[in-house]
């Protein structure tokens, strides 16, 4: 990565598992909303679809079929000292 960027990796973190909890999270509101949802417009099409979505998706991270990476970066530095 150096080589391209002066961008040096210090950390990667998988937060895959705390994004399962999330997506519980957030299917959990959206299906408590659903009667709201409908009455702005949406159909019961767009509610399963995300259904689907908070389900498949939380079932992969659980399972760490899918990861959800965080990477730390820093300014990379030469520290070569060349010899004269």
């Amino acid at each position: 990565m150096a080589t391209t960027s002066r961008l040096c990796v210090e950390h990667v973190e998988n937060m895959g598992i705390h994004y399962y909890q999330t997506l519980r999270c957030w299917r959990k509101n959206f299906m408590e909303r659903q009667n709201e949802i409908l009455a702005l417009g949406f159909n019961e099409k767009f509610i399963r679809t995300w259904e689907y979505y908070f389900d498949y998706c939380g079932a992969g991270f659980k399972l760490l079929t899918l990861g959800n990476y965080q990477f730390g970066c820093c300014e990379f530095q030469c520290r070569v000292e060349l010899e004269a």
